[in-house]
């Protein structure tokens, strides 16, 4: 069977603390099962899911499925965005999610029962979202990331940072480093430049959103729409660390952007710049971390061909 027929499965064994690993056989199984061609290569430390992605598509394959999680998606997403072989909407992704977030399936519906995400591969049914575009820099070097969910810059990006060296010590570690990020996060003033507004603010946290959820079910960008016309802002400015506590459940249910210290906005582009902080400021990119600003995060629409229920 040539391989355009065929689908690529490209597998995070680590994701989910190893959860795919472990479930790899049965989603095998059950691939073969529902009757979907396929050939697969496993992710390893020098050669991720970008990559692999890259050389699929050289290899003549136009069909990708992602096991793992909202991670090693954002790493496919890169190397579909990056390879210059085919328009990037020639390629069609699919989603078996196996991480701990699992958070752009929310938004689209897929399941994350495997058999029932395998049946909605095999349903066929496609539709193109948008990416966004972020940017920031390392050590003075622009760094350039695309992103399928959000980008953000404030408490999110230094958890992301905190936690870096507990990767792989599973979810209570990284619960754990959240707790403590909380108490030792310092605010920064950004000022927020968007379509139509600028916002000058001690700010918690600012997400540019495609899709609605972050950080494991929040409603962080509550307005998403992966196809729509603008990314979602959602800017947390002067909370508090009892205001985080006390709206918690606000931030799960999107309705933290009615509070007085919140604001939501539609903007195709996205400058987020640091007027003061007592520390380095990070953006992070689906859970990615990037680097320092000045930041730029801007829309790239109907880039991304997708399958959904």
């Amino acid at each position: 069977m040539p391989e355009s027929q065929k689908w690529f499965v490209i597998v995070n064994p680590v994701s989910g603390f190893g959860k795919v690993r472990e479930n790899w056989r049965e989603i095998s199984h059950e691939l073969i099962k529902q009757g979907i061609p396929y050939d697969s290569e496993f992710t390893i430390p020098e050669c991720k899911g970008d990559g692999i992605a890259q050389k699929a598509i050289a290899n003549g394959y136009t069909k990708l499925i992602c096991v793992g999680g909202d991670g090693h998606l954002h790493d496919i997403v890169n190397g579909i965005m990056t390879q210059t072989i085919v328009p990037s909407t020639d390629i069609t992704l699919a989603m078996i999610s196996q991480g701990t977030g699992n958070d752009w399936i929310k938004t689209n519906g897929i399941p994350k029962n495997y058999k029932k995400a395998i049946s909605v591969i095999k349903g066929g049914k496609t539709y193109i979202q948008n990416v966004g575009l972020a940017e920031s820099y390392r050590n003075g070097q622009p760094i350039t990331r695309y992103f399928h969910n959000f980008a953000g810059v404030g408490f999110d990006a230094y958890v992301v940072q905190n936690a870096l060296s507990s990767k792989g010590y599973g979810q209570i570690a990284y619960l754990l480093v959240m707790l403590r990020s909380l108490f030792s996060y310092q605010k920064p003033v950004l000022r927020i430049t968007l379509d139509d507004r600028v916002i000058e603010t001690p700010t918690y946290l600012t997400l540019s959103g495609l899709g609605k959820y972050g950080g494991g079910g929040m409603k962080l960008t509550p307005k998403g729409q992966p196809d729509g016309d603008a990314l979602n802002v959602s800017v947390a400015k002067d909370f508090s660390k009892m205001d985080v506590f006390r709206y918690i459940g606000k931030l799960y249910d999107g309705s933290f952007i009615h509070l007085d210290k919140a604001e939501s906005h539609m903007s195709k582009h996205i400058r987020i710049e640091v007027v003061s902080s007592p520390e380095e400021v990070y953006m992070e990119a689906d859970g990615d971390m990037m680097g320092t600003g000045p930041f730029e995060i801007s829309l790239v629409p109907h880039a991304l061909r997708v399958v959904i229920p």
